[in-house]
């Protein structure tokens, strides 16, 4: 079955587009759950409608661009299970085909495959919950797009466009998932560690993160409510959460197979042996990320299984390099098999 997704062939995008398809068709056949996160969207969207000027707080550490965005659902479609699993299947599909693309664009890897794409729509069909839009699932969209910047960055050195988008880019994500602020640091980090940028585009990028939510300020302001916009953001942002035991259990029990590949991965390719120093470089920025999404765990409003969907690239990313990476592959073929299986199973899982 690895075997299968190792091969450089674009029609791959069809079976994971049919896996996405067919596994919604039949949760929402047999009849879901609606969940917390769609009833907390949809109150967002209609507080949104009813009163567009206003700045809403949330427990779900949705930014404005998400609220905007459910408020366009909920005005069109009102509250509807089917709608918002359709625009999350949609969103999944195009960042696996986005992430596999720019792997595959950076030769991350030693050959082309489309694995990290199957990967990622399987992470991220592991539980009920994930089906539903979410604020960090709309995010990852703007995080992976951001990451193809900052890659191209890494590799040739980019051009001023370039770090001016990646800023505004990171900044989407942040006004669609409050945390993910945080992800400003993290670019920074990488480019003083692997790149050795010109100061003035560490402002420049800072620009483009800032011009993001000054569009959103500057639509608050008009209705009077600039101040309250920017100190209901912030707020809460860096305040930690507390960790329910059952929660994290649960977070351990549906990523814990993908974590630990990560691990022995990171580990085993730790000094770069046989690999180009691009991939090296590409290696060490997913480590960082990992590090940097693993404080966004602590830093949502109310930790969720939800929360642990900013977890899918790095992990995507590491367990890939892992299957691809076995002398035996053998034993590439039963993990994959392990982690598909698993995938399937926790999401039919009442």
């Amino acid at each position: 079955m690895l075997r299968f997704f190792r091969k450089n062939d674009p029609y791959l995008l069809l079976f994971i587009a049919a896996f996405l398809l067919i596994t919604r068709v039949i949760l929402l056949v047999m009849g879901m759950d609606e969940g917390d996160i769609l009833n907390n969207s949809y109150l967002l969207g209609a507080a949104l409608n009813e009163n567009p000027g206003t700045v809403i707080s949330n427990s779900i550490s949705a930014g404005p661009l998400y609220v905007f965005f459910y408020g366009l659902l909920t005005f069109l479609f009102n509250s509807s299970v089917l709608v918002s699993v359709v625009v999350s299947t949609i969103l999944v599909f195009i960042q696996a085909l986005i992430f596999n693309s720019t792997l595959q664009r950076n030769a991350a890897f030693e050959e082309n495959t489309y694995l990290p794409g199957i990967l990622y729509a399987l992470i991220m069909s592991s539980h009920q919950e994930f089906l539903n839009l979410s604020p960090a699932l709309m995010a990852n969209t703007f995080l992976l797009l951001a990451t193809d910047k900052i890659l191209v960055h890494l590799k040739f050195r980019g051009s001023e466009e370039n770090i001016l988008t990646t800023g505004f880019l990171l900044g989407l994500a942040a006004l669609c998932y409050a945390p993910y602020f945080i992800l400003l640091i993290f670019a920074i980090v990488i480019y003083v560690i692997y790149s050795g940028t010109l100061v003035r585009r560490y402002f420049l990028m800072a620009y483009g993160f800032v011009f993001s939510f000054l569009i959103f300020w500057i639509y608050y302001l008009y209705f009077g409510q600039g101040g309250v916009f920017l100190g209901d953001y912030f707020s809460d942002l860096f305040q930690i959460n507390e960790v329910e035991g059952g929660v994290v259990n649960k977070m351990l029990l549906i990523f814990g197979l993908p974590l630990f590949l990560s691990v022995l991965s990171g580990a085993q390719s730790f000094q770069g042996a046989g690999l180009t120093n691009h991939q090296i470089l590409i290696q060490r920025m997913m480590l960082w990320m990992l590090i940097f999404v693993l404080v966004i765990l602590r830093l949502d409003n109310q930790m969720t299984l939800l929360t642990a969907q900013t977890m899918a690239i790095p992990l995507t990313f590491f367990s890939t390099q892992f299957l691809l990476s076995r002398g035996k592959r053998w034993v590439g073929e039963v993990v994959f098999l392990l982690l598909a299986i698993s995938a399937i199973t926790f999401l039919f899982m009442p």
